[in-house]
């Protein structure tokens, strides 16, 4: 776990995250997230090839045998609320062979401790199309933000939202920024805990399997312009 944000003198012992800190992973320690998924031979690791700085980063495959269309593996990790009431997602990811790839989105929930509500960007990189999940459950398409990634590049997501007022503030991909604010977050029903998580999902196309590789993942309640 880095904390290169605390600066650049080392410490005697580990030291909790920063108030507005809720996750930063680099990917180089033992794995800590829960795996999900429709196959039973599917990879979830942190992996050499997977870096995207250091020596490590995650790595998610969807089988290791024949694939098939929509197979899917999700990682989840469940998080402290935030204090502010601003959560942000910010991570690299990268598709190591693209057109293998349907799909992957990225899911942020919150739970106050009455109700759960989530949050979903959705990037079809083949197409290309980026979504969102609105109020209703549905997908709505952002065309602004559209974009094909090369297979070699670390690509920057960032999913903002507002969990006080249950609504997103901004979706970015590769620099490219959407204005979400005011746009309601979907209600996924009653729920007595008060936390929250995040998720990376990914789909296959036909044919071979889906991969995803991706760190430097933050959580926190840092809004940049």
């Amino acid at each position: 776990m880095s904390r290169d944000y605390f600066g650049n003198l080392p410490v005697a012992a580990g030291m909790g995250f920063a108030r507005d800190v809720l996750l930063l992973d680099d990917c180089e320690g033992s794995f800590t997230w829960t795996p999900t998924g429709t196959g039973g031979d599917d990879v979830h690791e942190y992996l050499a090839a997977a870096a995207y700085a250091g020596t490590a980063g995650l790595h998610l495959k969807t089988r290791t045998t024949a694939a098939a269309e929509d197979d899917w593996l999700q990682v989840t990790k469940a998080l402290s609320y935030p204090e502010s009431g601003l959560l942000v997602l910010r991570a690299k990811i990268a598709m190591p062979a693209q057109a293998n790839l349907k799909s992957v989105s990225l899911v942020l929930s919150e739970a106050a401790g009455t109700t759960c509500y989530l949050a979903q960007a959705k990037w079809t990189p083949g197409t290309p199309k980026v979504e969102y999940v609105d109020a209703a459950g549905d997908l709505i398409q952002i065309p602004a933000l559209a974009n094909k990634p090369l297979d070699t590049a670390f690509s920057t997501i960032e999913l903002a939202i507002d969990c006080r007022a249950h609504q997103y503030l901004s979706l970015a991909i590769n620099g490219l920024r959407a204005d979400l604010a005011g746009l309601g977050l979907y209600n996924a029903g009653a729920e007595t805990y008060r936390y929250s998580a995040v998720v990376l999902k990914i789909v296959a196309s036909a044919g071979a399997p889906a991969e995803l590789y991706a760190s430097h993942i933050y959580v926190g309640e840092n809004l940049e312009a």
